[in-house]
């Protein structure tokens, strides 16, 4: 969780807890109460002020990345003599502006058709330039449920990622006792390539304009179409040819006595069914329809379960902040509906190779353009235990 959540989290709860100490008191508080709920008040202004001053540093950060995101016709800053024989990002730049060219059919220069050359795919097309791919991944972040949450890297190969089983134990020792021998058990995550992909056609008008505008266009279309592919993976994937869903190896918290209901005590035992050491970093999934059906529980004080979210702040339930996610399965017969755990053991890998061919005699009877893209990614829990499902009644 980054700082502005945990805020926002906070703020939150300070609100929960002034609302129910004036609930809990109708006829008005006595001096003690007076002085807690002052200070309650006082550290809701205090957060919220953090909240405005961290948005507006988001924000500030979010338009310096946007500038420095735009094409360049010229360098931003002047490069040193220091500078001059790094050749790297030159080459990247180069390669990129004879990719674009290239995929809008403008005429090559031989520096160009050498820059190409270097990115040639197994199939045919081209690798994308490494800041498309980045610009790829980033905006899936921005608008993913679970990217956000999870732990995401890039590799360029299959990645074994070990994972520590049973902690080894401490025994205590007489003098000159030996040392009891205690080691964790170990195993391995593979995190493969799972390929996902998509033809995008472009109007032959639209190609017609700068190359910039096509490739923020095609990102566009690829991203959206990707994070419904991706997301829907993350939470259900089965796993074969394609990512793993933490639901399916996610631990079971608790059953629901009913297949159509939930009652405020399931979703307290749920609470508790987490390993502390997990609980710290906790969230809520679920998806809107079973957020309203939650909206309506209340504790034996005949508070509300569930405390909304203000200025943005996200919902909290038990304290802990509900991340709304659509493709977490609706309250029915044998559904997880609700899982609560800490999403950081969920493993999402990137690889780092992107192709793309642009596909001219395909759609040509339409007046079209086809460019063929395609992203490869894994997901995978890899500690069971660190999230906690309900399960429905059958």
């Amino acid at each position: 969780m980054n700082r502005l959540e945990k805020l926002r989290a906070k703020l939150a709860q300070l609100q929960g807890r002034m609302t129910t100490m004036l609930n809990e008191n109708p006829d008005g508080l006595d001096d003690a109460l007076s002085a807690e709920y002052d200070q309650l008040e006082a550290d809701f202004d205090a957060t919220r002020a953090d909240i405005e001053q961290e948005e507006k540093r988001v924000e500030k950060q979010r338009e310096r990345e946007a500038f420095m995101a735009q094409p360049q016709r010229a360098a931003l800053v002047e490069t040193s003599v220091a500078l001059q024989g790094e050749v790297v990002d030159d080459d990247k730049e180069s390669y990129r502006a004879s990719f674009w060219a290239a995929q809008t059919r403008q005429p090559l220069t031989d520096a160009q058709t050498r820059a190409l050359s270097t990115g040639t795919g197994d199939k045919g097309g081209y690798l994308v330039p490494e800041e498309f791919q980045t610009t790829i991944v980033e905006k899936l972040a921005e608008k993913s449920y679970i990217r956000n949450l999870a732990t995401v890297s890039m590799s360029s190969s299959t990645t074994n990622i070990p994972v520590e089983g049973v902690d080894g134990a401490n025994g205590w020792i007489d003098e000159n006792g030996a040392y009891p021998e205690s080691d964790p058990t170990l195993s391995q995550i593979v995190m493969k390539a799972y390929k996902t992909g998509r033809i995008i056609k472009v109007s032959e008008e639209l190609l017609a304009d700068s190359f910039t505008s096509i490739e923020a266009y095609i990102a566009g279309k690829f991203v959206k179409s990707t994070i419904k592919a991706e997301e829907e993976a993350f939470v259900v994937g089965d796993g074969v040819g394609k990512p793993k869903g933490f639901l399916l190896d996610a631990t079971l918290g608790k059953t629901a006595a009913a297949n159509n209901a939930i009652t405020a005590d399931e979703i307290i035992d749920l609470w508790g069914s987490l390993d502390e050491d997990y609980a710290g970093e906790a969230h809520w999934m679920m998806n809107r329809n079973t957020l309203v059906a939650l909206m309506k529980l209340k504790d034996g004080n005949g508070d509300y379960l569930v405390n909304k979210g203000l200025n943005g702040a996200p919902s909290t339930l038990l304290g802990r902040p509900i991340v709304i996610n659509k493709n977490m399965p609706d309250i029915g017969s044998e559904t997880k509906p609700i899982a609560f755990g800490d999403f950081s053991y969920y493993f999402i890998k990137d690889r780092k190779v992107m192709e793309m061919k642009r596909l001219d005699e395909k759609y040509a009877d339409y007046g079209q353009v086809g460019f063929r893209i395609d992203k490869r990614v894994d997901g995978k829990l890899v500690v069971d235990e660190a999230i906690n499902y309900l399960q429905m009644a059958s």
